[in-house]
């Protein structure tokens, strides 16, 4: 675990008998009312919850936090409202308490408690909710300060989140795979806000085999020349234009003996400038997220071996930078991908397809049980589904319903467009087999994903684009301003959820 991320631990006792610096106790709205251990506890402490609520002072709404300060064993007791209970759900949960867990932060609590019981409605299994809990309250704290250097003593972090309940059941499973997740998740985020000057695609590759390292994968990392020797002439091509060469990283995690692996490919762009059709600001802002793939997969990999997974899983990550030289690719060339086919480029800001095209041709050369990229590809997917939802393509139903049901039980909606044979059209060229872009420009997610279908081959194939969700301009629930981990919890999801 990060040394900023807070310890989460399980105690099964009564709340009268707890001691820390606050405790959270969840309310329904018009459901205001004391029973229970919270009473015990408020006879405890002389009744000042419940003059506090016969005051008027707490309703309930949902996200509403109060915090009662008691100067007991419990210093604080903190009143979380939840809202109207036939409308509560694992979202609204997630979204509360990680809400509640920054305002404690702010206020300077190291130390907060939850209990556990007040915040369910009896309807919602409980070892989800103790998941749901331990990841929105790490993921909703997050922090990146890795590069502040005043007053860094006064950065406020909470050390310590216990859950309390009376249940007898055992969550210790539960915690300890979601305690993984969260910190993949901060990971992640904490790699793609590194800046684009640290964080080159020499960098990203020495931390991956770094991170292998560590948990006992293997890794593999191919330089520019061996690159170029494999003939990977799209990822080649995209790197030339940058002083930080290329690299393509592979990561294996074997948990499942001679099966066959699935295959996860991570665009990892460190920064993207458009190349010479160069971005306009405000758009070239924050293109160091444009490997958020990249990092998402290595950390997905990562987990899977902490968690020592019944399944093979792959990871390839092309890495590069997209940059302006007398060695960038132009606009007519013609590029060779990995597998033999030729792509007339008409944009070199279409870069991450054309290094997608020559990981993926690598990966479906394995015959992988399925194959899955993730890819900041288009700013169309801000057209398709705003900052909500990322959009989704795939070859395969079976493939597609098992990230519906990741995207349900992880909470990262995910919704799915159409690979419909007309679109094919679009981007076939007069001098080579495909051309990179559209020249019509619509439906800019689905071309994107036309393009990567030629380099599949077979596999059962997804198509993930992260190109809005990678990023957060506001403090909304889970995601605080930066890099959001996009898919990370979605795809742990359905790899602890497979079955072959």
């Amino acid at each position: 675990m990060n040394a900023s991320t807070a310890s989460v631990n399980v105690l099964k006792i009564g709340l009268s008998k707890a001691k820390d610096d606050a405790l959270l106790l969840g309310f329904f709205k018009d459901k205001v009312e004391l029973a229970g251990e919270i009473k015990l506890l408020d006879n405890v402490l002389g009744g000042i919850i419940s003059r506090y609520i016969k005051d008027g002072n707490f309703k309930g709404e949902k996200s509403e936090v109060k915090v009662i300060y008691t100067g007991n064993n419990i210093k604080n007791v903190v009143l979380v409202g939840l809202g109207e209970e036939d409308k509560f759900s694992f979202e609204i949960l997630s979204g509360v308490i990680a809400g509640a867990s920054r305002k404690l932060r702010d206020g300077r609590i190291e130390s907060f408690s939850v209990f556990l019981d007040s915040f369910n409605n009896k309807k919602l299994e409980d070892e989800s909710v103790v998941e749901k809990i331990v990841l929105s309250s790490l993921i909703g704290m997050y922090q990146f300060t890795e590069y502040k250097t005043k007053d860094k003593d006064k950065i406020k972090r909470v050390k310590q989140v216990t859950l309390i309940t009376g249940s007898g059941k055992n969550f210790e499973n539960g915690l300890m795979r979601n305690l993984v997740i969260a910190d993949a998740v901060n990971k992640t985020r904490d790699l793609v806000n590194t800046p684009p000057n640290i964080a080159t695609p020499e960098y990203v590759s020495d931390y991956a085999k770094g991170l292998a390292r560590k948990s006992g994968l293997k890794c593999t990392v191919f330089d520019e020349r061996q690159i170029l020797e494999m003939k990977m002439g799209c990822l080649d091509a995209v790197g030339k234009g940058s002083v930080n060469k290329p690299r393509l990283v592979v990561i294996e995690y074997k948990g499942a003996g001679k099966e066959r692996a699935i295959a996860i490919v991570g665009k990892g762009v460190t920064f993207d400038s458009g190349g010479l059709n160069v971005k306009p600001y405000p758009y070239i802002l924050n293109m160091k997220d444009d490997m958020a793939g990249a990092a998402a997969a290595m950390h997905v990999i990562e987990s899977c071996a902490k968690l020592k997974l019944p399944l093979n899983l792959t990871v390839v990550a092309p890495l590069c930078e997209n940059m302006i030289d007398a060695d960038s690719y132009r606009p007519d060339d013609v590029l060779t991908a990995y597998n033999g086919m030729t792509v007339e480029i008409k944009n070199t800001d279409a870069e991450g397809r054309l290094i997608l095209a020559d990981a993926l041709s690598y990966a479906a050369k394995t015959k992988p049980l399925a194959l899955i990229d993730i890819a900041t590809l288009t700013g169309a997917s801000t057209i398709v589904l705003g900052s909500v939802g990322t959009p989704f393509l795939s070859t395969d139903e079976k493939l597609s319903e098992r990230l519906k049901n990741a995207s349900k039980s992880s909470l990262e909606k995910l919704w799915e467009l159409p690979l419909w044979p007309e679109y094919e059209e679009s981007i076939k060229s007069d001098v080579a087999d495909i051309k990179n872009i559209s020249e019509e420009g619509d439906a800019g997610v689905i071309m994107g994903a036309i393009f990567l279908k030629n380099f599949v081959g077979d596999s059962p194939w997804a198509h993930i684009d992260i190109g809005t969700t990678v990023w957060s301009k506001a403090e909304k629930g889970m995601l605080t301003k930066g890099a959001t981990g996009a898919t990370v919890r979605l795809m742990m999801d359905l790899l602890i959820n497979w079955k072959a």
